[in-house]
């Protein structure tokens, strides 16, 4: 089976050769590719290169487009500094004074350069990879691209204040943002993607209640938008998000990512039945960057013994550079049935 039939059949729970081996890799890219992760975010070519570079030496079982979280950002006007080899960051925030929706550039993707970078990087690893990886683009959701916009903190605060204006005036912002996250999802479908892969780290840190409000419904209507269009989606939640985890069986992603602090055999009892994989969970730091062989072992194995036919393995957040070899190998040699 080559790395997209063994994914497709993975997720409909038939019989595979190997559990696909589904680790986020962003700074590994770059230094496989040899560059800068400057220079990894900002050309989609070296990104691909060094995609395919990862997927040949560790075994990895799909491509992807994922590389920072400010894509989107610098479309909607956002000034960005682009450290040597850490990931770009606004400062100040687009939004940090207020939302204020005049500031918001409404974005075609293939205008943006950022966003075009990205759709480039997809039609390219269609190019090169054809129907033998799962090409995987990526897209912020919604309330982390308002996070990425107004601030992380500040958010808070604006989650927080219920009063009629600001309520009105954050839900402006987030219609806004949901209808060009859409826009730009679909871009990279039509340029090649099977998959989007869906950020939206701010969700594990609202609380459950906040999520239901503000959150909830622009997921599954997301969702349900790329479904409609074609791909599937592979949603990605970092942190601990074992309290959300009733309204994520809502939204419904065909993968989802479950980081190293949620337990992944309730997780996988949680999703069993319904059409979800969970994909998880070793700790990229303590297992696979700091564990000698014999953890890295008793750690994958306990992933991938879970009786579940659909279960996905990954580290639960993105696999640091340094990363021994060893241990990517060791862990893709032990996926094989």
């Amino acid at each position: 089976m080559n790395s997209r039939e063994r994914l497709y059949a993975r997720l409909e729970g038939k019989p595979v050769d190997k559990i696909p081996n589904m680790n986020i890799v962003m700074s590994l890219v770059a230094k496989m590719a040899g560059v800068t992760y400057r220079e990894y975010v900002q050309d989609y070519r070296k990104l691909v290169e060094g995609n395919l570079i990862c997927a040949e030496r560790f075994g990895f079982d799909s491509v992807n487009v994922i590389s920072d979280s400010m894509r989107e950002a610098s479309a909607y006007g956002s000034n960005l500094t682009f450290p040597e080899n850490g990931a770009p960051f606004a400062s100040p925030y687009l939004l940090a004074d207020g939302i204020d929706i005049s500031r918001v550039i409404r974005f075609n993707p293939l205008d943006s350069p950022r966003t075009l970078d990205r759709i480039k990087g997809v039609e390219l690893l269609k190019q090169k990879t054809g129907t033998d990886y799962p090409v995987i683009g990526w897209v912020e959701g919604v309330i982390g691209e308002v996070a990425n916009l107004r601030g992380v903190n500040e958010l808070m605060y604006d989650l927080a204040d219920e009063a009629d204006d600001n309520d009105r005036l954050l839900r402006e912002l987030v219609d806004i943002v949901f209808e060009h996250q859409c826009r730009f999802a679909l871009e990279q479908i039509e340029a090649g993607a099977d998959i989007i892969g869906v950020g939206n780290p701010t969700a594990s840190i609202i609380g459950p209640r906040l999520y239901e409000k503000y959150s909830l419904a622009y997921d599954k209507a997301m969702i349900k938008f790329i479904h409609d269009n074609g791909a599937k989606v592979k949603l990605h939640i970092c942190g601990n998000i074992t309290a959300i985890l009733p309204y994520l069986k809502q939204v419904s992603p065909d993968i989802l990512d479950i980081d190293w602090m949620v337990d992944f055999k309730k997780a996988a009892e949680m999703f069993a039945g319904v059409k979800t994989s969970v994909s998880g969970n070793m700790d990229p730091v303590s297992v696979m960057l700091q564990g000698d062989l014999a953890h890295v072992e008793e750690k994958v194995l306990e992933c991938a013994n879970i009786d579940d036919p659909t279960v996905l393995v990954a580290g639960g957040c993105e696999i640091p550079a340094a990363v021994p070899e060893e241990n990517l190998l060791l862990m893709d040699k032990l996926l094989y049935k």
